[in-house]
């Protein structure tokens, strides 16, 4: 998480899915499955994370 508005999120109720799914090369990932913090995470450097990039 982003921590720029100290924000509270929810548990992901699709973290197990999400991670079967996750196409990040990075294994370690602290947020690997967690999509909505990884697609904040990208967003902030101006990238987009693996999943997107066949999208474009």
């Amino acid at each position: 998480m982003s921590g720029k508005d100290n924000k509270k999120r929810l548990e992901c109720p699709n973290i197990e899915v999400n991670k079967e799914d996750c196409t990040c090369g990075s294994e370690k990932c602290p947020r690997r499955g967690f999509c909505c913090e990884c697609i904040e995470n990208h967003r902030s450097k101006g990238q987009l994370p693996a999943c997107l990039r066949d999208l474009v």
